[in-house]
């Protein structure tokens, strides 16, 4: 039986380890949109705590807008600001001159649909840590019965992560701050960070 993903913006730990994990991989995109999800938006640590950064999107039909119809708007300067968190939250961390000019690349892509625009990051978080990804997008809906179906799925914590270095600490005590999106884990453990995706696979 195939497991159908939804597209992330940036996915989180788990999100990664499920996809890794799974049998023949698709990613839906004939789905309708669903907002507030991680479709649009990831988890980053800062100095002031978890911060979320969220895409503004235009849906020309509304809330029955096919996934692969949704547009990116433009109408504010969302860029700059996920930019902006991104190097105040990272910019200390061992792997921030390694792979920072590549992030601040991607998310001022232009390109302009959301599948497409997730799409290229996944593509390069792939290449970053070697994560030979054999997925495939969808080019039709895919049925709930044909399939372990992953679309509802907010890929909260559901097991352990083993903790890493992290720059900012969640409170006084240092609590490890888990399953956040890729970039923390890319930013401060680099290639290695491949070994949180697959140590329990």
């Amino acid at each position: 039986m195939v497991s159908v993903f939804p597209i992330t913006y940036f996915g989180n730990i788990q999100y990664y380890r499920q996809l890794l994990r799974a049998v023949c991989p698709i990613i839906e995109t004939r789905e309708h949109f669903i907002k507030q999800t991680n479709r649009t938006r990831c988890e980053i640590l800062t100095s002031n705590g978890v911060q979320q950064l969220s895409i503004p999107v235009m849906k020309h039909n509304g809330s029955k807008t096919p996934l692969n119809e949704v547009e990116i708007s433009q109408q504010t300067a969302w860029q700059k600001i996920h930019w902006r968190g991104i190097e105040s939250a990272y910019s200390s961390a061992p792997f921030f001159d390694h792979y920072g000019m590549e992030i601040e690349e991607l998310i001022f892509q232009k390109e302009k649909n959301l599948i497409q625009f997730n799409l290229n990051i996944m593509y390069r978080v792939d290449r970053w840590l070697e994560l030979n990804g054999s997925y495939s997008c969808s080019d039709s809906y895919i049925s709930e019965n044909i399939a372990m179906d992953h679309r509802s799925c907010d890929f909260s914590q559901t097991e352990p992560i083993k903790k890493y270095v992290q720059v900012f600490e969640a409170d006084a005590d240092g609590s490890f701050v888990s399953n956040l999106s890729i970039l923390d884990l890319i930013f401060n453990e680099g290639p290695l960070a491949r070994n949180w995706l697959i140590e329990q696979n």
